[in-house]
């Protein structure tokens, strides 16, 4: 054994640093110190990963093996696995909880003869880093090393590739300038699922580039003439799109639209740029400037809502420069495209989805939950990367955009095409689903439908969702940042309503706030997680609450309505609320209008004070639903929007596991109907641990519809009430992941 301590091994190592021009001379470094320090400990073998932030992995870096182990193990010659997932394993906690972790085996794995192993997180202060695994032939063979020594040893690594990290690119700027070129994947974040293949339309929003590509201007008859054919394929285009639309469609994005075409055959807008032709500017940079300035102004002002118009002017001038293009003779379209930018609004996002864009890569650009959920309700996969390569992408390049896996691949090959079982997809087209919810002993469960916007309540009756479980009326507000009036918004409930012939419809009054505020149009708060949303917003705001009361209870004359009041606190917001209902009614009534007279009412039990008093509650309701997403926030005290915290926020969680228990047994005496509409109503393992608990309403997105069929015909109802009972009997969330993890291994090798 050496008598310097680990640190003391390798510091002499540091001083090579400054030597290296290679990456691979540093990995011969990191091979180095590992060796030492195995060494040291006597350990036979040893591994260093690094963590991938984007893919949010651990990534192979360097290996060493005293004995060949690798090729004599069981399986006849192996290497260590290139990545390894941080969720349900003993390596990803100790680099999560950042702890070294000892195991010792009776029973070595692999055939490895290695009967003890240690895990030492990579850390630099508070940055994690990555992990080293070494192994050792004896039981309790790290028993009696020097932990404190060894992790401070092993952080030294993680100087080590930060120092060489920098000097790297220090020097690849100095005196190895290399033309960049495109790699074959850009990694990201994946936002929205789904896997289309389409070619590239990048939109940046500066214009400069898209005009400085133009040829030379022509004479002022000729670049006249190029603007005005560019106006009216511009103009052709947005009334033939508008016309195209249903008329629902058509009330939730006209004034997206109608914005742009009142600019087209604006005499100032169009007057300005034929001025600046005339004074010898070509058509393409008098767009260029005249746009710029209208969205200056825009930009400029204090209202938000008016304030993102500067976006509509922008896309406008990127339609019309597209139309003067020789090369596109077709005309601008986003159809069948992969759009790649910088930022999005929801109206932007709603407009593309109407124009037939196939995907959206934004680079650097941090996507709002509302935002997420309206891509998934869109059906659009979204994927968010700061790779700089995103800019170098040409217009017309093929790519295939991987929203499952967060992967932008860039010129596909036919093999990964196949791989990704591109064309199956396009065959696949299914019918009308109509698969009974029950367990696979006859107890009927109802799985009911999340619902965003009209296309999801049409997608729910196509897969055979027993009614809408939760519309989130929030979100017509969300896409045009503003109000609507109770005309407008009675438009769009009843042709949500109307979608399902009779089944039940759950309303959602407006949760505003948090992480769906309307910009400009509230106060911003300092924290609003904790702040005026929900039903706080709606009774500090009762005429626009009585406008949407209105517009509900007109859209749900002669159907099944029910209206839900979202983040209740405690019974007097109900008993306020329910006051409003009354007195809207009352209203009704004088109009002469048609109207729901007997709708139910029900408050969400998502925040603790709610959870503590379901008897209450279910007092002056006609049900209760559990929105899982925000209880486990306010339970846990984990921001669910922080990626940050992300391994903190867990739905099955051993504490909101009994809280949810609690619930089901509270509104199980009261004889309240419950149901679950957060994201884990759909969960594989959750699906029976609600049954379990006797909840016979599950709501979850369109698309999981069938899958939770299915997944409630692979168990019985006693099998559901044994898991419910084994899950609540775990007290520690690590032995929780550990019961997930092997649940889901026997289900999906099962399935």
């Amino acid at each position: 054994m050496n008598k310097k301590s680990y640190t003391e091994l390798l510091e002499d190592l540091l001083e090579k640093i400054s030597l290296f021009e290679k990456s691979d001379e540093v990995d011969e470094l990191l091979r180095e110190a590992l060796s030492l320090i195995m060494g040291k400990s006597r350990s036979s073998l040893g591994t260093a990963y690094v963590y991938d932030d984007i893919q949010g992995e651990l990534v192979f870096r360097v290996g060493f093996d005293h004995g060949d182990y690798w090729d004599r193990c069981r399986c006849g010659g192996c290497t260590p696995p290139e990545r390894l997932a941080l969720d349900n394993n003993e390596v990803g906690l100790a680099f999560q909880t950042g702890l070294i972790k000892m195991v010792n085996y009776d029973e070595p794995p692999h055939g490895f003869s290695l009967y003890s192993k240690i895990i030492i997180p990579i850390t630099r202060g508070v940055e994690k880093e990555g992990v080293v695994i070494m192994m050792h032939q004896e039981q309790d063979a790290y028993s009696n090393v020097d932990l404190a020594d060894l992790k401070s040893a092993v952080s030294l690594l993680g100087d080590m590739l930060a120092e060489a990290s920098i000097l790297l690119e220090q020097r690849a700027k100095i005196g190895h300038e290399k033309k960049i070129t495109l790699p074959r994947v850009i990694k990201g974040i994946r936002t929205s699922r789904g896997v289309v293949e389409a070619k590239a339309l990048p939109i940046w929003t500066d214009m400069e580039d898209a005009v400085e590509n133009f040829p030379q201007a022509g004479s002022k008859n000729e670049e006249l003439m190029l603007f005005t054919l560019a106006r009216e394929r511009s103009l052709e285009q947005l009334e033939k799109l508008t016309e195209s639309l249903s008329s629902d469609e058509e009330d939730m994005v006209s004034l997206i639209f109608t914005a742009q075409l009142l600019m087209l055959k604006d005499m100032n807008f169009t007057g300005k740029i034929r001025k600046l032709i005339e004074e010898g500017k070509g058509a393409p940079r008098a767009v260029q400037i005249v746009v710029g300035e209208y969205a200056d102004i825009f930009s400029a002002m204090s209202e938000v809502r008016l304030a993102e118009k500067a976006q509509d002017v922008r896309d406008l001038g990127f339609r019309l420069l597209n139309n003067m293009s020789e090369s596109r003779e077709e005309g601008f379209s986003y159809k069948n495209r992969i759009v790649l930018s910088r930022h999005i609004y929801p109206s932007d996002l709603y407009r593309l989805s109407v124009e037939g864009v196939a995907g959206l890569v934004l680079r650097g650009a941090a996507v709002t939950a509302h935002i997420s959920i309206l891509a998934k309700s869109l059906n659009l996969p979204v994927l968010i990367t700061d790779d700089k390569a995103l800019m170098l992408i040409e217009e017309g390049t093929p790519l295939i955009l991987d929203g499952d896996k967060g992967e932008l691949h860039i010129n596909p090959d036919e093999l990964l095409r196949k791989k990704l079982g591109l064309e199956k997809r396009a065959r696949t087209q299914r019918g009308v689903y109509t698969l009974r919810g029950s367990t696979s002993d006859g107890t009927a469960v109802n799985v009911m439908a999340n619902v965003n916007i009209l296309k999801d309540a049409r997608e729910a009756v196509k897969q055979g969702a027993e009614g809408i479980g939760l519309y989130r009326s929030e979100f017509p507000f969300i896409i045009k940042n503003d109000f609507l009036s109770e005309d407008q918004q009675y438009k769009i409930y009843r042709s949500i309503v109307a979608t399902q012939k009779g089944k039940p419809v759950v309303l959602r009054t407006a949760d505003i706030g948090g992480d769906k505020l309307m910009q400009g149009r509230q106060e911003a708060e300092a924290n609003p997680f904790l702040g005026v949303r929900g039903i706080r917003f709606s009774l500090a705001n009762r005429p626009m609450f009585r406008e949407q009361i209105r517009a509900m209870l007109r859209a749900g004359h002669g159907a099944d309505l029910r209206i839900l009041l979202p983040m209740v606190s405690d019974v007097e917001e109900v008993v306020q609320a329910k006051e409003e209902i009354g007195q809207c009614m009352e209203q009704l009534e004088f109009r002469g209008v048609e109207f729901n007279r007997n709708p139910k009412v029900g408050a969400m039990v998502e925040l603790p004070s709610a959870a503590l008093s379901v008897a209450d509650l279910a007092e002056e309701t006609d049900f209760l639903s559990i929105g899982t997403n925000d209880l486990t926030m306010y339970l846990l005290a984990v921001d669910r929007t922080n990626d940050n915290l992300s391994h903190l926020y867990r739905s099955h969680h051993p504490t909101v596991l009994r809280v949810l228990n609690d619930i089901a047994r509270e509104a199980e005496k009261c004889g309240t109907d419950l149901s679950v509409c957060g994201d884990v109503a759909g969960d594989p393992l959750m699906v029976p641990f609600f049954v379990g608990l006797g909840i016979r309403k599950l709501s979850v997105p369109p698309l999981s519809v069938e899958a939770v069929k299915t997944r409630l015909g692979q168990f019985t109802l006693e099998e559901a009430e044994r898991t419910a009972r084994e899950m609540l009997a775990i007290r520690k969330p690590s032995e929780l992941e550990a019961y997930r993890l092997r649940f889901n291994e026997s289900f999906e090798a099962v399935g």
